[in-house]
């Protein structure tokens, strides 16, 4: 390695430090957010995420100094050294990579998210662009985890996490998302009736996502019924559904499609699919 920092052994405090990142309370106690796998850490870094520590095995060392010969780590990152054994303790996964980073949390609050986007002249036939993704009361952090996901691969930036919605920086969340969370601006633990005044301010119509809700794929206004303007895709949680906050505050309550005799699509898949619809107009009539 051509870094001339030294890997140093792991002390008890951040040992602890680490274990405390395991619960939510934790990361919000410290400020910090673990991260596994080499793949998302090396995504994290080359996107400018805020890392502080890097904890490594004899494995995780090489990637680590290949990520250092390429200028990706920061000199203010800490460097660690750990064996096997205890980067399994440490680790939230049964088979760690060899490999874990700490980071500092981002702000999660309403006003850390960008304005959404305007249609240029209010033609309300123009694309939008990408939606925002209000997640109301979803557990499963693999599901909010993949919703994340596919809101960066559509080119969503923001997305708003009311209270009752598993943390997005829960490990499995994380990685889930691939790291996604780390990028996207992400507000968390939000009061639903602030969540539904953040938007209601900037003209951002909220699209309920709920079975027997209105053909999603049936166009936008007039044709259809989507709403012209930036738009919010509210997704409920894998068993109660939508909030009757969210519900009320919707301009429209949509559905997708099935096949009779179909069981319910899940919250992760159903809610990828309407990003995907609404970011890229993905209807009848969109363009008629």
């Amino acid at each position: 390695m051509t870094d001339a920092r030294p890997f140093v052994a792991l002390s008890k405090a951040r040992r602890s430090t680490i274990a405390d990142l395991a619960t939510r309370a934790g990361r919000e106690r410290h400020g910090l957010f673990l991260l596994e796998g080499p793949r998302a850490i090396e995504e994290a870094l080359s996107r400018g995420g805020r890392l502080s520590w890097l904890i490594a095995d004899a494995v995780g060392e090489e990637a680590v100094g290949r990520w250092i010969a390429a200028g990706l780590v920061p000199q203010r990152v800490a460097l660690y050294r750990a064996d096997a054994s205890e980067l399994a303790r440490l680790a939230d996964t049964t088979t760690p990579q060899g490999i874990l980073a700490v980071g500092e949390l981002p702000p999660g609050d309403l006003e850390s998210l960008p304005e959404p986007e305007t249609l240029v002249g209010g033609r309300s036939d123009m694309k939008p662009g990408a939606p925002i993704l209000l997640v109301d009361g979803v557990q499963d952090p693999g599901n909010l985890g993949t919703l994340l996901r596919t809101l960066a691969a559509v080119g969503g930036t923001a997305a708003i996490c009311c209270k009752g919605t598993v943390d997005a920086f829960n490990p499995k969340a994380l990685r889930g998302s691939a790291g996604a969370a780390l990028w996207l601006a992400v507000a968390r633990g939000v009061e639903r009736q602030a969540a539904t005044g953040w938007c209601a301010e900037r003209g951002v119509a909220i699209v309920a996502l709920a079975a027997g809700g209105k053909d999603l794929f049936a166009g936008r206004a007039p044709k259809g019924p989507l709403p012209p303007g930036p738009l919010a895709l509210a997704v409920g949680g894998e068993a109660a559904g939508l909030s009757t906050e969210i519900r009320q505050a919707a301009a429209i309550t949509v559905g997708i499609p099935m096949e009779p005799g179909v069981e319910s699509l899940s919250a992760a898949v159903a809610g990828s699919v309407a990003l995907y619809a609404l970011a890229h107009d993905l209807v009848r009539g969109a363009s008629a």
